[in-house]
């Protein structure tokens, strides 16, 4: 799968991926909701993906078996809510940015209850920190 401007043109409807583009290996989908993957980046630092091929995916995404990002895509396969959990912001930690809002000056939200259990459920499944 691809990301991060590795498609050519989302918003056209061509997923063709862009040479040099950031690239993440799909390790496997949650059990009782296979829209949620769980995905991979082998790089020193790790972002959630920009896009997803897939309106309304979410992925899980992954580094040396600790989760980091939980990021939701809308209907326009842009990333609607990413929440952090590897570092903390404005002293929140796990928090959320909602349209990829990632102000310094804005301040720290936590995740609501739902999203704590789908990390949580993650986490358990799929054996990670």
């Amino acid at each position: 799968m691809g990301s991060r401007g590795a498609f050519v043109d989302v918003n056209r409807g061509d997923f063709t991926f862009k040479a040099g583009g950031k690239h993440y290996k799909t390790i496997g989908v949650l059990s009782d909701d296979p829209n949620v993957k769980i995905i991979i980046q082998d790089a020193p630092n790790v972002k959630a993906p920009e896009y997803s091929h897939t309106p309304g995916r979410i992925y899980a995404v992954v580094k040396n078996g600790i989760l980091k990002h939980l990021a939701y895509y809308d209907e326009n396969h842009n990333q609607a809510v990413n929440i952090d959990l590897a570092h903390s912001h404005d002293g929140v930690k796990p928090h959320r940015h909602i349209y990829m809002n990632h102000d310094k000056d804005s301040p720290g939200v936590p995740p609501n209850a739902a999203e704590l259990a789908l990390i949580a459920k993650i986490k358990k499944e799929f054996h990670l920190k």
